[in-house]
């Protein structure tokens, strides 16, 4: 059995030293028959999901994107390369926390995966890069998240063990969004 590069890996590129590397999946719809018009459907679901920052909003963020003056309720733009944005969170459900981050890739037009990777920028507590990516193989139809980081703000340095847990936590959002909604 050949194994194959996942694009998230690809987006995210190599994993520098002194960095920790996580890769997550969970199936969104799986068939012994690959021609089941249901792994079309999930996987079309999860790509419009991927457009719309689904992962972040579905875990409880609020993604802020600057635009130029185009009105007050400007739609939220779906990640592209180079877009610039803040995630907001909120720490013990009080204290916003604001993840300022880069989009490096964006993939929406193949026929057997779509996502996209961002890396983070000054001010994000973690120091690194994360993909988001929804591939389709014969009657498997996955989300996977991947990233590598490390920490990059004093509170996630002296966090430690803790710091981990929360990312794992935000992890599990992030499959879970995902897995709830494509079927």
């Amino acid at each position: 059995m050949t194994s194959h590069p996942h694009p998230g890996d690809a987006a995210l590129g190599p994993t520098p030293d002194g960095y920790r590397y996580f890769r997550r999946s969970i199936p969104l719809a799986h068939s012994f028959d690959p021609k089941d018009a249901a792994l079309d459907r999930a996987f079309e679901r999860a790509r419009a999901m991927l457009r719309a920052w689904g992962p972040q909003l579905g875990a409880g963020m609020r993604v802020e994107v600057e635009v130029e003056a185009q009105g007050l309720s400007a739609p939220l733009p779906a990640p592209a390369v180079g877009l610039e944005a803040r995630l907001i969170s909120r720490v013990a459900g009080v204290i916003p926390l604001r993840a300022p981050l880069r989009v490096i890739s964006a993939e929406f037009d193949s026929a057997d995966h779509a996502g996209y990777a961002y890396e983070t920028l000054p001010g994000h507590p973690e120091r690194g890069r994360e993909a988001f990516y929804v591939t389709r193989t014969e009657g498997l139809v996955e989300f996977t998240v991947m990233a590598f980081s490390q920490p990059a703000a004093w509170y996630s340095r002296l966090g430690g063990p803790v710091t981990r847990i929360i990312q794992n936590r935000y992890t599990n959002k992030y499959l879970l969004a995902m897995a709830v909604r494509p079927r």
